[in-house]
């Protein structure tokens, strides 16, 4: 990444919006065909009812259900890479942190769509949302079922505010170039600066931007971790042998990881192919990417091992002949789906433990294939194998989906592929700014605070010179030069966020903390009020719990902290960065969101000659004077 610049990295992520080819509109047409049948289906099964699905009794639960989490686990690896590994310093995630992300939303979408189409009568969806209704049919906070509605939803939340605040940045590069393009009136402007929300990458605004980003990954990273988990909860807190373990919690967020990443390489490796993102996203970073497929293998490995030696060493007669038939019943498919899920999800991901496995694109690409169809029979075969074979012999049963359930399986996998394929030509699919903070730091300037030696301008200063400069360097020490000499009504600029402004100019923390903890803190409470309010409505005993049950109600309290802290967050970022203007700065150049740096400095008329021999020692490419 050294070698490239600020324009090369702006240039090469901006040119794959480009219009698409034909090939392109082929795809999406043949994927918007496949999402046309899904919701004929899926009418057919409204108006026919759920017998048209393989769904009986005692199997109550089938490939919809298995679905669901399936591709809930594959939206955790976008918070994994975007979140943890920001926390974590890890650089190699800049560059497919974007993809990561998007997949993510895209995946909750597609999950989200499960439960509404297993629940059959979908028009009463809203008997589960928590308000105050003439039927007092609140919703039981005891209930996982519930939980994971909370769970799911306030990740789809977070996941999408995540999001949109990595783009605006890079939203404002893909506006002015669209501006300087098209011009003003062209819809991609329209578009790309509604997003960025005035953006200008002005001192102020990456302040206050990069505290922001931070706590929504301290944020996300608690979350990415619970929201799996409580999707386990939803098995392992039954009763039925196979799913009442507690490695459930441990098992899914693992299993979730381990798909999520494999989805990653399955849409960036031909991504970057048919977009020529050779430059940004390299081998390098797959290879980082399998060497966490490593760490994941292994842990769904042991899961593997486990599941079963802990039936046997438990003792429990129902757990020990459950995990017999699950793995030798070989007159049923359950048995031939356990086994191959060892082959799919560990034997065949453990290749990369080899370099050239980990650093050959075709196999890089095989292998992620095969762990998405591994996970997704993982997900097929835990779901209805407890209801087939639980305590009592005369209910043990057989399931199989039916041409219904398959078509809208394949339906909803190309609702997730076809909303991809409309991200990669509208929205920026490569972090711009984090690729130039890379760069950014190699070249970075070792710049002390600035002492104040001078009076300062005063606050009616009349004229304004705006210096452009090519490079960072330049900047820091003419801002430096400037504020010794006592001009503190100084703004700048730039691509990317540059520290050693904040330390000359001797800014403070942003204030954006103390939103993100009154947001929080009103949601601990607001979720503790709400789950206990609506317990004591109806006053029901539900498995032996006293209705205000408050380590349950700890859930609700937790995902309802990071919701309001989320949300509190992104609004103290738009008001103290001063973004709800539709323009940048009046003195905002296009180039500065590319590979350009502005200082502006408001003087009086008399100090406009001590300003020109400031900037002229840092030889600026330009210098304007605004009177």
């Amino acid at each position: 990444m050294a070698k490239l610049t600020y324009g090369d990295i702006n240039d090469d992520t901006l040119r794959a919006l480009s219009p698409p080819a034909p090939v392109y509109f082929l795809a999406l047409g043949f994927l918007l065909t496949l999402v046309a049948w899904f919701g004929l289906v899926w009418f057919y099964q409204m108006r026919t009812g759920m017998g048209v699905t393989g769904i009986n009794h005692p199997v109550g639960w089938g490939v919809y259900i298995a679905n669901f989490i399936f591709w809930v686990g594959i939206a955790h690896s976008g918070t994994l890479i975007s979140a943890i590994l920001h926390l974590v310093r890890a650089k190699w995630r800049d560059a497919v942190s974007r993809s990561a992300e998007a997949m993510t939303i895209f995946a909750i979408m597609t999950a989200g769509l499960f439960p509404l189409i297993h629940l059959g009568r979908v028009w009463v969806f809203y008997y589960i949302l928590p308000y105050p209704s003439q039927r007092q049919l609140w919703p039981n906070f005891l209930s996982p079922l519930l939980w994971d509605v909370l769970a799911v939803s306030t990740y789809f939340t977070v996941s999408l505010i995540f999001f949109i605040v990595g783009l605006i940045p890079d939203l404002a590069a893909a506006r002015d170039r669209a501006l300087l393009e098209n011009g003003p009136a062209h819809w991609r402007t329209r578009l790309y600066g509604a997003i960025a929300l005035g953006w200008s990458g002005a001192g102020g605004q990456w302040r206050h931007y990069d505290r922001s980003y931070l706590f929504f990954a301290a944020l996300a990273t608690p979350l990415v971790i619970s929201v799996h988990s409580i999707v386990s909860w939803d098995f392992a807190v039954s009763l039925l042998p196979g799913w009442h373990t507690t490695i459930f919690a441990p098992y899914f967020v693992a299993g979730a990881i381990h798909s999520g990443l494999a989805m990653v390489l399955t849409l960036m490796i031909p991504m970057r192919y048919l977009l020529k993102l050779d430059r940004l996203v390299t081998v390098d970073h797959f290879e980082k990417l399998a060497q966490t497929i490593l760490m994941t293998t292994a842990i769904v490995g042991y899961t593997y091992v486990v599941e079963p030696f802990i039936a046997w060493y438990s003792g429990n007669v129902f757990e020990w002949q459950f995990a017999l038939w699950r793995g030798g019943a070989w007159d049923r498919l359950t048995t031939y789906i356990y086994w191959s899920l060892f082959l799919f999800n560990v034997f065949i991901p453990l290749t990369f433990l080899w370099r050239k496995a980990r650093r050959n694109i075709a196999w890089l690409f095989a292998v992620s294939i095969a762990i998405n169809i591994g996970m997704w029979l993982e997900r097929v075969h835990i779901v209805p194998a407890s209801l087939a074979h639980d305590f009592m012999p005369h209910n043990w049963g057989d399931y199989l989906p039916t041409w219904v359930e398959v078509s809208i399986t394949l339906g909803a996998a190309a609702f997730f592929f076809s909303f991809f394929l409309i991200f990669v030509k509208l929205l920026p699919t490569i972090p711009m700014t984090d690729l130039k903070s890379q760069r950014a730091e190699e070249a970075g300037v070792e710049v002390e605070s600035c002492k104040w030696t001078a009076t300062p301008a005063q606050e009616s200063a009349a004229t304004s010179v705006l210096a452009v400069f090519g490079e960072a360097e330049r900047l820091v020490r003419a801002a430096r030069t400037l504020c010794e000499q006592g001009f503190r009504r100084i703004e700048v600029f730039t691509p990317v966020k540059i520290e050693q402004i904040h330390r000359i100019l001797g800014h403070r923390k942003s204030p954006v903390r103390f939103w993100t903890l009154i947001g929080a803190l009103s949601g601990l409470i607001g979720g503790f009020a709400l789950a206990i309010g609506a317990s004591l409505v109806n006053s029901l005993i539900v498995g032996g719990k006293h209705p205000v049950a408050l380590i349950p109600f700890c859930i609700i309290g937790f995902e309802m902290t990071v919701l309001f802290g989320s949300i509190f967050n992104i609004a103290g970022l738009i008001v103290h960065a001063r973004m709800l203007r539709r323009r940048p700065h009046k003195a905002y150049d296009p180039r500065f969101s590319r590979d350009k740096f502005g200082l502006l400095i408001e003087c009086q008329p008399e100090e406009l000659d001590i300003v020109r021999k400031a900037m002229a020692a840092q030889e600026p490419e330009e210098v304007h004077v605004h009177r």
